[in-house]
């Protein structure tokens, strides 16, 4: 197994932990691991089974092809029977600074132009009850 998977793994398997609000030690108990070994894993020190691997995918509730492929977004189901339909989206790569600026900037420019489309429509709205009234004054 090559190095950037392994990275890929403990990032990913890490990501998830934290979203779930989980210890390593209870991850590391559902998986039959003492909280070092699991830690390795984390860690990227140790190469993940695929037994491992299928342990990590029923505990988070995803699909072990979810887990192994890097590129894939991962739907992270909630281990917690409180919350059991919480969901969230999750990537693993990292984005770069430059491009996450550029989405802020797209994002307040479309939230700009959704408020100057509701401003317009809203007068057309009262443009057009005018028009309205005077029409049926007309008609009267």
């Amino acid at each position: 197994m090559n190095e950037e998977i392994v990275v890929s793994h403990a990032k990913k398997l890490r990501f998830l932990r934290k979203k779930g609000d989980r210890t390593q030690v209870e991850v590391a108990s559902h998986l039959g691991l003492s909280q070092q070994a699991y830690s390795k894993l984390e860690q990227g020190e140790t190469a993940f089974s695929d037994e491992t691997i299928e342990k990590i995918a029923e505990y988070f509730k995803i699909t072990p092809a979810e887990f192994e492929n890097p590129s894939e977004s991962v739907i992270v189901g909630s281990n917690n029977s409180n919350n059991s339909n919480t969901s969230a989206g999750y990537n693993i790569y990292n984005l770069d600074p430059a491009l996450i600026d550029t989405m802020k900037r797209l994002y307040e420019q479309n939230s700009i132009l959704i408020e100057r489309n509701k401003e317009m429509v809203d007068h057309l709205m009262k443009e057009k009850d005018e028009r309205i009234k005077l029409l049926e004054s007309l008609l009267k």
